[in-house]
């Protein structure tokens, strides 16, 4: 993109004293796979980029949205959070430009990358699990258990279940809110999409992305069981399922401040890894393997404890 082109000038404007010449190109590189268009932007000559995203532009499976609110959403959101946490910056957000916003670029390796390659895996998850106990304990507040399960449901709603598995998934949903085990005065901030591809590792440091559906009131065994549920989904494609547990019970462990929370944690996770499988069953595109996650969703939801 040349200068006169809107966006691109807005964008450089937008940069503020980090443009040392106003009039270089930017190019642009298409970011895939993602719930938006998301593109990173290059400064020709100015040794940095930024990653735009473009909440008007929807490639998921949801489609009809209030794409201005969940910009402006993400935008605050980021602003509250990178005072807590390590995220890509936010710089700028434009309604005018396809709900756009733009967040510092940050390179490096996700996560996703290291469990496909099953490399230093315990090692990472440790690191995860470091930040997310600062999110969830720097961000107390108290725990809404009608929201928490009406986000749940929320997102189920989307889900292509038929008829009688939503039923029946539904009624061992409600065994759940209504059990004890969840009872409790505490939340906190949670990231609620926890996934492997959510969290990169640069220079020693991690940083957690795509904060959209991040939400307060909380409960913090949530993002634990959908990155669990992931994990899980990356054995047993392989045939290998039993292999993934050694990993999430160490970073489950890693989590934990003692034996106490690692006990609570292990009597609720059923419940989020169940649903994070189910999120996994949503976008796979092997029908056998998704009958499978399905089948696994509806086990954990009858087990006591992982």
């Amino acid at each position: 993109m040349k200068p006169g082109d809107s966006f691109r000038d807005w964008l450089v404007r937008v940069q503020g004293h980090r443009i040392k010449n106003p009039m270089c190109n930017v190019r642009e590189f298409r970011v895939r796979p993602a719930s938006h268009k998301v593109c990173r932007y290059e400064f020709e000559g100015e040794g940095f980029s930024v990653i735009a995203k473009f909440f008007g532009k929807p490639t998921g499976k949801i489609k009809k949205y209030d794409c201005k609110g969940a910009m402006l959403n993400e935008y605050h959101k980021l602003k509250r959070l990178e005072k807590t946490i390590d995220i890509p910056c936010p710089i700028a957000a434009n309604r005018h430009f396809d709900c756009v916003l733009v967040t510092e670029y940050i390179p490096g390796k996700p996560f996703s990358w290291y469990l496909k390659n099953e490399k230093d895996l315990d090692e990472k998850l440790k690191v995860i699990a470091y930040l997310l106990g600062k999110l969830h304990r720097d961000t107390k507040s108290n725990y809404e258990k009608k929201r928490d399960f009406t986000k749940i449901r929320s997102t189920l709603s989307h889900m292509p279940l038929h008829g009688s598995t939503r039923q029946r998934y539904e009624k061992k949903l409600e065994r759940w809110e209504n059990d004890s085990r969840l009872d409790r005065t505490s939340g906190c901030t949670i990231h609620r999409d926890a996934t492997p591809a959510n969290y990169l590792f640069y220079r020693g440091k991690i940083y957690a992305l795509d904060l959209e559906l991040s939400t307060g009131h909380g409960y913090f065994v949530h993002d634990l069981g959908i990155l669990s549920a992931e994990i899980f989904h990356h054995f047993a494609r392989k045939g290998t399922a039993s292999a993934a547990f050694p990993h999430i019970k160490s970073f489950l462990r890693n989590y934990s401040l003692d034996k106490e929370e690692y006990r609570q944690i292990k009597q609720v996770l059923p419940l989020y890894m169940s649903y994070g499988l189910l999120r996994v069953a949503w976008r796979s595109k092997d029908p056998k393997h998704r009958k499978y996650l399905i089948n696994k969703a509806f086990e954990l939801l009858d087990r006591p404890t992982l």
